[in-house]
């Protein structure tokens, strides 16, 4: 991956305000490899996509992750730090994505992908048509069904060989579903958490952006400095400015 300065992950920032999380992961990870496109990215399925996202944020802001989630039962906050190297469940993809796998029940073979950006962008802009067919997000990643050897509809599979194959697909792609087993310090529940790494680090980079601006307008105004010239100062030496204005 290629390093982001302060001024391209603002930039980044700026540009994917009006879009929806998985667009702006995409531009963020574009950036980050040049060579990519976001569309060519979002052929990725959501764990490869996932586990580049996982990569990145680690280049940017280190292996901590600070965590907090409400209790499902007294809705307490628990807070607690976890290490990103603990979490990945897959290597990095190659480039471009284009794996096919095979689902196999006695004489019944279905070649299929896994599901990615593109697929999941489809779901948010066309809501009625996936609630009203609860099995298209998978119907959609089958590529060719075969029962003994001749070609069938996907009309023709039934219900438990849909959910076996979803099973499937969910252990073929670990990193798109990435859970915690959590306990309240209130009232012992336990239960298990969801960690998103797309909404993780888009919030992270929305605080990051927010201080990062207020720094640059203090700093600014006191000194009278450019905008480019703040940014090209280290985290440190612009933390030490601040300090010295507000001193």
């Amino acid at each position: 991956m290629q390093a982001l300065t302060p001024a391209d992950l603002l930039q980044l920032w700026e540009t994917g305000s009006e879009q929806t999380l998985i667009e702006r992961s995409l531009l963020l990870l574009a950036k980050a490899l040049p060579e990519q496109t976001p569309a060519s990215l979002a052929m990725l399925s959501i764990g490869e996509r996932d586990e580049m996202l996982l990569c990145l944020r680690e280049y940017l802001f280190g292996t901590k992750l600070k965590n907090t989630a409400a209790c499902p039962k007294c809705a307490d906050i628990v807070e607690w730090e976890s290490n990103s190297r603990d979490m990945h469940l897959q290597p990095v993809p190659p480039l471009p994505a284009n794996s096919v796998f095979e689902f196999v029940k006695e004489d019944l073979s279905i070649k299929y992908r896994l599901p990615n950006s593109t697929d999941l962008l489809k779901v948010i802009r066309n809501a009625n048509s996936y609630i009203a067919d609860p099995n298209k997000l998978l119907t959609d990643c089958i590529i060719d069904i075969q029962h003994n050897s001749e070609a069938i509809q996907v009309t023709n599979l039934d219900a438990e060989t849909l959910q076996a194959l979803e099973v499937q697909i969910s252990n073929d792609d670990p990193q798109a579903d990435i859970g915690m087993m959590l306990n309240c310090p209130v009232c012992s529940n336990e239960w298990e958490a969801k960690f998103d790494i797309l909404s993780y680090l888009c919030t992270e980079i929305d605080v990051w952006a927010t201080h990062l601006l207020h720094e640059i307008y203090l700093l600014a105004s006191a000194f009278g400095w450019a905008e480019k010239d703040i940014l090209n100062m280290s985290p440190q030496r612009r933390t030490m400015y601040v300090k010295l204005i507000q001193a």
